[in-house]
């Protein structure tokens, strides 16, 4: 059996117990090397099977308070699907430059975001969009290789999502996202013309395909007056 399909069977056995009730909501599951015992797998594996029930809306995973049922049965379960924010609503106006792309080991922060073995290879990209001429968002990308193959410097220019759906035939699911305020860094400063006073929005986003597989995290610094941010929710 391959790994992805012991994740997919732990995903299916747990997702059971929540349904039925042995796993309450409120409670917490058991910790991971108690699940890797039961299951006879890996960690790595315990943690996609966990991150896709997450990507559900069942659980909630937290360093240090471990996993813990969420009620997911309030107004069912929501699906937020991925969204590009500004990228989409600026089609045509938008002109991406490319500041960095290589591939890369994954660091042990990467891996944990990604959901990957540390130092499986993954793309490392920075793009700075130009919307109507002014510098408006720097993005810092980080996407496994083995999920997303052949990515190149021509997708980049556009929308990498549209190579991921339209010539891979791959569908976006879900994406978690936490948004904050900061200082711009050195990078920004010189690309943007901002300065130490000045102030970013930022979105941290993980996205999951339909199969639960992470494949993207990613990071997107916007200027605070062009920023809008616009997604739909649907229950299922």
């Amino acid at each position: 059996m391959n790994k992805q399909a012991k994740y997919q069977r732990i995903y299916e056995d747990v997702k059971r117990k929540l349904l039925s009730g042995v796993y309450p909501i409120g409670s917490k599951l058991e910790d991971g090397n108690s699940l890797v015992h039961e299951y006879g797998v890996s960690l790595m594996t315990v943690k996609k099977a966990l991150d896709m029930l997450a990507a559900e809306g069942f659980l909630i995973r937290r360093r240090g308070d471990g996993t813990i049922v969420q009620d997911w049965t309030k107004g069912k379960k929501a699906s937020l699907y991925a969204v590009e924010g500004s990228t989409r609503r600026n089609i045509g106006k938008i002109v991406s430059k490319i500041l960095h792309f290589e591939v890369e080991r994954a660091s042990v922060e990467i891996a944990e975001k990604l959901s990957v073995d540390e130092n499986e290879f993954v793309y490392n990209i920075a793009r700075l969009r130009v919307i109507d001429n002014v510098p408006s968002i720097m993005e810092y990308t980080y996407m496994p290789i083995s999920i997303i193959p052949n990515l190149k410097y021509e997708h980049l220019l556009s929308s990498i999502y549209d190579y991921i759906q339209r010539d891979l035939g791959l569908s976006v699911y879900s994406s978690f996202l936490n948004v904050r305020g900061l200082r711009p860094n050195e990078l920004e400063k010189e690309q943007m013309g901002l300065t130490d006073t000045d102030f970013l929005l930022q979105i941290e986003q993980v996205a999951n395909l339909d199969d639960g597989r992470i494949f993207e995290y990613s990071i997107a610094r916007h200027l605070p007056e062009e920023f809008r941010f616009e997604t739909v929710v649907f229950n299922q």
